[in-house]
C-alpha cells in the first residue's frame, strides 16, 4: 500500500514590534508576560504564559491557554475570540492577546505562513 506523501514543510513567521520569530515543524514559539517566553508582551491583560504557536503535521496552530483569551483575525478580517482552546491558522493575519485589535492599546502580532 502506498503511504501518503508528508505535507509540504511550512514556516510560521511571527512579528511583534521589532521582534521577529520563526516557527518550523515541531517547534514552539511562546508568547506572554513572563520573561521566559519567546515573545514577551508586558501588559497587565496578557497572561504570564498566554499562548503558543506550533506547527505539526503541516498545520500551524495557536494553542491558547490564557485567562483573558486572544483575538485572531485571518485574511478575511473576521475577528475570532479564542480562550483555552486551539485554533488552526491559515494564510496570514493578526493576533491580539487579551484585547480586541481595534482598541488603541492592543498589542498586535502579525503572523504569516510561508511554504518551505
Amino acid at each position: 500500500e502506498r503511504r501518503s506523501a508528508p505535507p509540504p514543510p511550512i514556516n510560521l513567521i511571527i512579528r511583534y514590534e521589532d521582534q521577529l520569530r520563526s516557527c518550523g515543524n515541531n517547534e514552539l514559539v511562546t508568547i506572554g508576560r513572563s520573561p521566559e517566553c519567546d515573545i514577551v508582551i508586558q501588559r497587565p491583560w496578557v497572561s504570564r504564559h498566554h499562548a503558543t504557536f506550533t506547527i505539526s503535521n503541516g498545520k500551524a496552530r495557536l494553542v491558547e491557554r490564557s485567562s483573558s483569551g486572544t483575538f485572531v483575525s485571518m485574511g478575511s478580517g473576521q475577528e475570532v475570540y479564542v480562550r483555552r482552546e486551539d485554533i488552526l491558522l491559515f494564510g496570514s493575519g493578526v493576533i491580539s492577546p487579551g484585547r480586541r485589535s481595534s482598541l488603541g492599546d492592543a498589542q498586535i502580532l502579525h503572523y504569516e505562513i510561508v511554504s518551505g
